[in-house]
């Protein structure tokens, strides 16, 4: 049996922004949409940063009038292409110490991204392991 790839369990589809949106916006779609992290993307689609809910929170009392997404994104994201098993995606969140990677296809230009594969889509996909309640 062949081993489940991140493809196969990731979430599909990403939130996304440019670099130029206006931090306030950012906030506004990450607390509406209650994804833990948004995709900062150039005008092509490519991937060019990533803003997560502990980037903004560095922002809270700040005066986010004048700032960008690009101002507080982190462009350096740990990405995986969908065909890659899961056993390997674990271990780049474990060697990481994230909890969620962004799922990625390559394209001529760069990335695009396509999905996200979280730490609790990796459980869900365990789930299939027997177990037994404990009632200690």
């Amino acid at each position: 049996m062949a081993e489940t790839t991140v493809g196969d369990i990731m979430h599909k589809g990403v939130i996304a922004c440019k670099p130029d949106t206006p931090l306030q916006e950012v906030v506004r779609i990450v607390a509406d949409t209650d994804v833990h992290a948004i995709v900062v993307v150039d005008s092509q689609g490519e991937v060019r940063g990533i803003i997560s809910h502990f980037d903004l929170i560095k922002c809270y009392g700040t005066d986010l009038q004048n700032r960008k997404a690009q101002d507080i994104m982190t462009p350096e994201v740990v990405d995986i292409a969908p065909t890659v098993p899961v056993s390997e995606a674990v271990q780049l969140m474990v060697e990481h110490d994230i909890h969620r990677l962004l799922v990625t296809e390559m394209t001529p230009t760069g990335k695009r991204p396509v999905g996200v594969l979280s730490t609790t889509d990796v459980v869900k996909d365990m789930r299939g392991a027997r177990w037994v309640w404990y009632m200690g």
